[in-house]
Formats: C-alpha cells, structure tokens, sequence
C-alpha cells in the first residue's frame, strides 16, 4: 500500500480495496483503522470548505490544483470573490 497517496481521496479508495482483500483479521482491523483516520480527516476538509462558502470567506486552498491536476474544482467559487454577476 502506498501511503504517499497524491490525494486523500485516492488514498481512502486504495485502502476500501486493501480492506477487502485482506485475508486476516489483524491486518483487516489495521486497514480499518487507517481507512477510519483517512475518513475523518477527508470530513474535517469538507467541514472547513463548506463553513469557508457559507460564511463567504476565502476557501482554503485546493491542492490538486497545485499538484499538477488541469481539472476545475468540482466547488463553486464564493459569490463574494468575484465582482461579476450572473445572468439569468
């Protein structure tokens, strides 16, 4: 398992399938845990960027930007960091 995951999302996938195809007990229960942590701490993210868009202040910054990924965060921007309005 590598636990220099680039992305904690891709990290919790790798260890829902490690967990899976575990074949002992022990191991499994050492998954889980891991696998637990890796969850907490993807919900406390998700936590501070939800407070970050409904208080209007700055979201935190995405890292998969900075990593190399060319996608568009999935998140929308603040209607308060951008002056322009949206038409309907």
């Amino acid at each position: 398992m590598n636990l220099r995951a680039r992305r904690l999302d891709d990290r919790i996938r790798e260890l829902c399938t490690d967990a899976v195809s575990a074949k002992d007990y022990p191991k499994a229960k050492s998954i889980l845990s891991e696998l637990q942590s890796a969850v907490h701490q993807y919900t406390q993210r998700l936590r501070a960027r939800a407070a970050a868009l409904l208080t209007g202040r700055d979201l935190p910054p995405d890292r998969r930007q900075n990593s190399g990924d060319r996608r568009k965060s999935s998140v929308p921007s603040s209607p308060h960091s951008h002056p322009q309005t949206r038409s309907k």
